[in-house]
C-alpha cells in the first residue's frame, strides 16, 4: 500500500477554519433573507457604511471577519429586524447562527491543534464523524476555488484516512 500525502496540523487547522468560516457565513445569509430582516448583501454593505459589494465578497471567499466588522453586520441587522418586528434580534437569531454544528467545528480546531502531525491520521480516524461532516464543506470550498493545492492534497489524504477500501477497490480495478 502506498503511503500518502502527510497531513500537516496547520494545513488542517486552516481548513477547519475555512469549513467554520463558510458555515457560519451561511447561516447569517440565510437569517438576512428571513422576512423578520430581508436584507441583500448590498444593503448590509451599505448599512455598514462599506462599498456595496463588501459583503458580498467577504461572503464568497468565506473572509474571517474582524468582531468589530461582524458586530456591525449584526447592527445593521438588528435595525432591519426591529423596522419589520418592533423587537431587536435576540438570542434565537444568534443561535441560528452559532449553531451547534458552528461550534463543534470551531472545537474542532482546538483539537487538531493539540495533536502532532505523526498522530493526526489517528485523530481523524477517532473522529470518523466530524471529518465526513467537514468534508462535505471542504467539497463546496474546493469547488468553488476556496481550496489552496495543499489544501486539495490534504482533503484527498483525509478521505484516503476514511475510505481506506476505496483506494483498494481502485487499485483492484486497474489490474
Amino acid at each position: 500500500m502506498k503511503r500518502g500525502v502527510l497531513i500537516n496540523v496547520s494545513i488542517v487547522q486552516k481548513m477547519i477554519k475555512r469549513a467554520v468560516i463558510y458555515q457560519l457565513m451561511t447561516n447569517f445569509d440565510e437569517k438576512l433573507k428571513t422576512k423578520e430582516v430581508q436584507l441583500t448583501h448590498r444593503d448590509l454593505s451599505e448599512g455598514t457604511g462599506r462599498a456595496e459589494t463588501w459583503f458580498n465578497n467577504s461572503f464568497r471567499n468565506t473572509e474571517d471577519l474582524q468582531i468589530s466588522s461582524f458586530l456591525r453586520i449584526l447592527a445593521v441587522a438588528n435595525v432591519s429586524h426591529k423596522q419589520k418586528t418592533d423587537t431587536e434580534i435576540d438570542g434565537a437569531f444568534l443561535s441560528d447562527i452559532f449553531t451547534s454544528d458552528v461550534l463543534e467545528t470551531a472545537s474542532a480546531i482546538n483539537e487538531v491543534s493539540m495533536e502532532n502531525d505523526a498522530h493526526l491520521p489517528d485523530f481523524v480516524r477517532s473522529e470518523k464523524k466530524l471529518f465526513q461532516d467537514l468534508i462535505s464543506y471542504w467539497g463546496i470550498l474546493s469547488d468553488n476555488n476556496k481550496l489552496d493545492a495543499a489544501e486539495d492534497e490534504v482533503l484527498k489524504e483525509i478521505r484516503k484516512i476514511l475510505n481506506p477500501d476505496s483506494d483498494a477497490e481502485q487499485e483492484e480495478d486497474n489490474e
